[in-house]
């Protein structure tokens, strides 16, 4: 009875290990994603089965969707006497009046070389979980983000993220 007990363990321990290990699938950007530039400004990979959503009202952001998913993607000038240190509270105090809830931040180095805020939280009201790639400077805020359900989230934003940390500013 022991021996089956010590078994089962190692057959679980196992399959937990090699469940967790797939959970992470490392893209390639230029394979499953399309580039999209925004003049010479910035540029970024979003994934190829996400649509451009020519629909929008708002032409200052750029969204591409699947089904409930979203990536948009937003220069917001900049023409306040702020202190860049500051700009990651405020940009996160702005999130919280805009109804977000457990915003939290974190200074990030994405492959591009830019040293970013990646800003994480949800809006309980619609059940939206988000992640904001921010990169701040002292004229402008550029800002590739990615916001879903929370199934759609959970699953998903290892790979979204990937693309999210593909954001390159050109200056």
């Amino acid at each position: 009875m022991r021996t089956k007990i010590k078994i089962l363990t190692v057959i679980v321990l196992l399959l937990s290990f090699f469940a967790c290990g797939r959970k992470y699938k490392n893209v390639s950007l230029e394979k499953e994603g399309t580039e999209y530039k925004i003049a010479d400004l910035a540029s970024f990979y979003y994934p190829k089965d996400y649509e451009l959503d020519t629909k929008s009202d708002n032409q200052q952001i750029v969204r591409f969707v699947k089904e409930e998913e979203v990536i948009f993607y937003t220069t917001i000038s900049d023409d306040t006497d702020n202190q860049l240190d500051d700009l990651p509270e405020l940009y996160a105090g702005q999130l919280e009046e805009d109804g977000a809830e457990n915003v939290a931040f974190k200074n990030i180095q994405i492959k591009s070389g830019l040293n970013c805020q990646e800003f994480t939280g949800s809006y309980m009201s619609t059940g939206i979980k988000f992640e904001h790639m921010v990169y701040f400077t002292d004229t402008a805020t550029y800002v590739l983000a990615y916001q879903a359900p929370e199934k759609f989230y959970d699953e998903n934003i290892q790979v979204v993220n990937q693309f999210l940390e593909s954001l390159t500013v050109h200056h």
